[in-house]
């Protein structure tokens, strides 16, 4: 229903001038059968319709205005709608979880940043961004990587079952 953005909160209406907007009527649903029902029949139809004509109604007035809007909200607004009901806290700045604090040993602490480093293959992507890949080979070699990873998968599979397997004293 996109057609019907631009016009939910006022209805069309012509005059010699051209289209000016007139406030929104309120919508009124109601059955129109001719064909004699059962009362529950009826009964349910009419309250079917009542749920439906409400559901709309709903659906209008929440979207109403919503074209009417001078500028779409801003980060820190939509960070501020978003993060409402969540627990956390909107990162310091742009180096928050990239951090390694040093607490006494200085080896100790590089250790962990090299580890997280090589975990995130942040050093695979700087030494692959130093010179253009083609797009062949770069299908070939995320193809390639993929087969490694699912072969290196089946790998671990097999050797933890043949682990089960002693474990359970069968060899």
């Amino acid at each position: 229903m996109s057609w019907l953005r631009g016009i939910t909160s006022a209805a069309l209406s012509s005059t010699a001038r051209g289209v000016v907007f007139s406030p929104r009527p309120k919508l009124s649903f109601r059955t129109v059968s001719n064909v004699r029902h059962p009362p529950a029949l009826l009964d349910r139809t009419k309250k079917q319709d009542r749920v439906w004509a409400k559901a709309i109604q709903e659906t209008i007035d929440r979207t109403a205005g919503t074209a009417q809007r001078g500028h779409p909200p801003t980060p820190d607004e939509l960070w501020a709608q978003r993060s409402q009901s969540a627990t956390f806290k909107p990162p310091a700045d742009s180096y928050t979880g990239r951090r390694v604090f040093v607490t006494g040993d200085l080896g100790e602490a590089f250790r962990r940043l090299q580890t997280r480093l090589r975990r995130n293959r942040v050093m695979q992507e700087v030494s692959r961004q130093r010179r253009h890949e083609k797009k062949g080979v770069k299908r070939r070699r995320l193809s390639s990587e993929r087969w490694r990873r699912m072969f290196a998968n089946e790998v671990r599979k097999k050797v933890q079952l043949v682990s089960t397997i002693r474990r359970r004293g069968a060899y």
